[in-house]
Parts: structure tokens; C-alpha cells; sequence
């Protein structure tokens, strides 16, 4: 969180250390979904997914040249039911999606609002 952003939880604290999403990005524990260029979806999904952390990209999401978009897509579906699930029981923040990764395995995916109002998925152990 930025210092100009204010969390009433956080009043009367002094910000010792943020680290924006912009930084994240950089540093390459964060990637940009939108930078990605077109991911071929076959439903709609949310447009507020936003970032993904590279340890749940490097869990089958990504290619020799870039991403695995046939598999990219899918996740996005995935959180994407996952966060309507979450929405319908009052979440508002954090959303915890059941998801299959590309290996077959089954897991847990979760989509966490961030600094800017978007989601970031990430592995739970990334939050």
C-alpha cells in the first residue's frame, strides 16, 4: 500500500515499507496478465483478474516462447467461478478458488484484491 492510501485499520501507524504492484512486476514476482497479449477464452471471465505470481505461472501456465495461453485460459476460468462463488457468500476480498492445474492435480488457487482494485491469484503459500 502506498502512502497516500489509507486503510483505517492501519491509522495512527507510521508506513515503515511498501512494495508496490508495479515494483512486483518488475522484479518479476508478479506478471501483468494484460500484458500478455489475447488469451482464447471459451467463457467470459472476469476482466478485474489482473496479475498472477510467477510461482502458480511456472505450475504449467507457461511455455518455451511465453505462456501456455490454452492453459492460461483455463485458470482464468477457473478463479473466475471461484471468485462468483466467493462474491455469492459476501466475500469481498479474498476469494480461495478450487482449481485442476495442467498436471492434473487439484488444488488451491486464490485471488486476492490488491492496491489497485484488481485481483492477483497466487498460491495460497504466496499470499
Amino acid at each position: 500500500m502506498s502512502e497516500d492510501q489509507s486503510d483505517s485499520s492501519f491509522e495512527g501507524f507510521e508506513v515503515v515499507y511498501a512494495y508496490t504492484l508495479k515494483e512486483a512486476v518488475e522484479d518479476g514476482v508478479l506478471v501483468d496478465l494484460h500484458k500478455i497479449g489475447r488469451i482464447p477464452v471459451y467463457v467470459p471471465v472476469l476482466r478485474g483478474i489482473r496479475y498472477a505470481t510467477s510461482s502458480l505461472l511456472a505450475k504449467g501456465y507457461e511455455a518455451e516462447n511465453g505462456f501456455n495461453l490454452p492453459n492460461l485460459a483455463d485458470l482464468l476460468v477457473q478463479a473466475t467461478k471461484g471468485v462468483e462463488k466467493g462474491l455469492a457468500k459476501g466475500e469481498d476480498r479474498l476469494f480461495e478458488c478450487r482449481v485442476e492445474f495442467p498436471d492434473g492435480t487439484r488444488g488451491q488457487v486464490w485471488a486476492a484484491l490488491n492496491e489497485e482494485g484488481t485481483l492477483t491469484l497466487m498460491l495460497p503459500e504466496d499470499y
